[in-house]
């Protein structure tokens, strides 16, 4: 009996592998935290919540300068922020989100803000709107973010 040749056997191999491997790709959390989507709404944050980042904002500093103050301290293993602006040489516009995930807490896994910021005619930034967001460790939800409280 003659065996099959070596290029069968590699790709009987990378076949198997491919169809072990599968399932557990189907059952992996998204890439990246950016990927998770907000599947049950945001709390729109009060300005009053937020006034000693607006002050900052008056002073011109930068969108992402001004997310930061607007989130707070952090306290957990990872951060994402990502900052998308209209417009890319003079933004008149700019939302920045924040991601913080890993949080030492025992039910709020990740919280999200998404803070919009719009240019005054003076220059500097101006926060137009605050809306935040969690991920719970069990319950609902755990595959994306909402405005409900974690249980």
């Amino acid at each position: 009996m003659r065996s099959p040749p070596a290029a069968s056997k590699a790709t009987a191999f990378i076949a198997l592998a491919l169809a072990f491997a599968a399932p557990a790709a189907g059952a992996a959390e998204p890439a990246s935290l950016i990927d998770l989507p907000v599947v049950a709404g945001r709390v729109v944050v009060p300005a009053a919540q937020f006034r000693n980042a607006a002050a900052r904002a008056a002073r011109k500093g930068s969108p992402v300068e001004i997310a930061l103050a607007v989130a707070g301290a952090f306290e957990g293993q990872q951060q994402l922020i990502v900052q998308v602006n209209e417009g890319a040489e003079s933004p008149s516009a700019s939302r920045v989100t924040v991601i913080r995930d890993g949080l030492l807490d025992d039910a709020v896994r990740s919280e999200r803000w998404d803070i919009d910021l719009a240019r005054t005619s003076a220059g500097p930034w101006k926060i137009s709107q605050v809306n935040k967001s969690w991920r719970c460790w069990r319950g609902a939800p755990t595959a994306g973010f909402a405005a409900q409280p974690c249980p």
